[in-house]
């Protein structure tokens, strides 16, 4: 021991301290503790049901946190850092993102916590994300306060529940148009092999949270807030911007969602390019085809797609919206440190996509009444963004039925003056879009119905 190094004798020491110190381990099945853990579990199941969905969340924030006071979740009180089992103390969880959690995986959860004590194969589940609530109590100076139901919905935009499900099936990954995602990812984090760069102890540790933290190992997926708003059932939704690359469409469109009127009013061309590659601005407007289409849509298209646009930036893209069960890899010991030893190393990362040919549109809502516009954009033809290229089908959807005819409404001037076209990549437009889509505008403001159609009157 006398010829023994000092730095021999320090990892000595601290490797018998880390190797005597406590874990914390799963509760053995039917013994006392495990038996009051159920029954406590039981009880606050039976508490979580009796919660209305506009109730206080108090005492279930209360009954959650002993809960996880409980010697048999102290597994779960240490490796799971999101909401609800991590309680922000200034974010208020409202009862309906706290009952969908717990119904769809929480519970789970604290199940799975009191099997991991048991003989043969072990499985850990991984709890579903909180939600976000949009409602009228929840929000009530959001953009969108006009139109949000409250919590309790009873019929309140009902008739939006078929529209939801259409669009949570098509944000799923195998549901997505090709060229919107990435059809070759990268394989997800192989988590074991990463649990085995650190010591036996750490192993299981670094393993959870290699799957807690990576949205490949999780499942997530792209989805709307919880809550409905009512259907957007009337005023004016403004498109415009280019459509296209080398051959497009300037254009503006104004559909009215009460009737499903359309003044659609486009001028296109193709793209001219010098000899150097450059776009020949004069050449490409020298080629331009204008003129002004009016008619009807279909208006419950139209009301669909206004509700996806609306909606589409409260979105979330990666959300894990249901429990996750793993079997964990034999050989690995479901034990926690009870000391703060940190881990090295992680896997985390992420894909993104795009195009500069792809032009963004801009959209604008009128509401009827002179209410407060709601604006945003959105790529057009597709986009990596889920709600974005739902948007772009609904679009398309819409479009579809146009028939020409007189209109049901007449042009909406005031509206028009009130929106302004998107930018564009300079190298496609070196002079811009502005003149041409003033003049878009002008074409409306100017147009005249064919002789024995009176909009508003007698259209279509």
């Amino acid at each position: 021991m006398a010829g023994m190094s000092v730095s021999l004798v320090v990892s000595f020491g601290l490797g018998w301290l880390l190797a005597a110190a406590p874990s914390i381990v799963p509760c053995k099945q039917d013994t006392a503790d495990w038996t009051a853990a159920k029954e406590e579990l039981a009880a606050f199941d039976a508490r979580m049901e009796a919660l209305p969905e506009d109730g206080d969340v108090e005492e279930a924030r209360t009954g959650l946190m002993l809960l996880l006071s409980h010697r048999c979740f102290g597994i779960a009180r240490e490796e799971e850092t999101r909401e609800p089992l991590r309680w922000d103390e200034e974010h208020v969880v409202p009862a309906l993102a706290l009952k969908t959690w717990w119904r769809d995986g929480g519970k789970a959860y604290f199940e799975s916590q009191l099997e991991l004590g048991g003989a043969g194969t072990l499985t850990v589940v991984i709890p579903p994300d909180l939600r976000d609530v949009l409602a009228r109590e929840a929000s009530p100076k959001h953009r969108l306060a006009p139109l949000l139901c409250p919590v309790k919905a009873g019929a309140c935009g009902a008739e939006t529940e078929a529209w939801r499900a259409r669009a949570e099936k098509a944000f799923r990954l195998e549901n997505r148009r090709p060229g919107t995602f990435d059809a070759d990812p990268p394989p997800p984090p192989d988590c074991m092999k990463e649990a085995r760069k650190q010591p036996s102890r750490l192993r299981y540790k670094a393993w959870r949270g290699c799957l807690a933290i990576n949205p490949k190992a999780r499942n997530v997926q792209a989805v709307l807030p919880l809550g409905r708003i009512r259907v957007p059932v009337d005023g004016w939704l403004v498109i415009r911007g280019r459509r296209g690359h080398y051959g497009f469409c300037d254009q503006l469109d104004a559909y009215h969602l009460a009737t499903g009127t359309a003044y659609r009013s486009r001028s296109c061309s193709n793209l001219a390019l010098m000899p150097d590659g450059k776009v020949d601005a004069a050449g490409t407007d020298a080629a331009r085809r204008s003129g002004v289409k009016v008619g009807r849509v279909a208006p419950e298209r139209l009301r669909e797609l206004t509700w996806m646009l609306l909606l589409e930036p409260e979105m979330k893209d990666e959300v894990q919206v249901e429990a996750l069960r793993i079997p964990v890899p034999k050989g690995l010991r479901v034990e926690w440190p009870a000391t703060d030893e940190s881990l090295q190393g992680g896997v985390a990362g992420g894909v993104f996509g795009g195009s500069t040919a792809q032009p963004v549109l801009s959209w604008n809502w009128f509401p009827p009444g002179g209410a407060e516009l709601v604006s945003g954009r959105f790529t057009f033809p597709d986009s990596w963004a889920p709600g974005e290229d739902h948007a772009n089908v609904l679009m398309n959807e819409a479009e579809a039925t146009f028939q020409e005819g007189c209109p049901a409404a007449p042009v909406p001037v005031r509206e028009l003056d009130f929106t302004r076209e998107p930018g564009l990549n300079k190298l496609d437009a070196p002079e811009g879009v502005s003149r041409v889509q003033d003049a878009r505008v002008d074409a409306l403001l100017t147009w005249k119905p064919p002789a024995g159609c009176v909009p508003g009157r007698d259209g279509g």
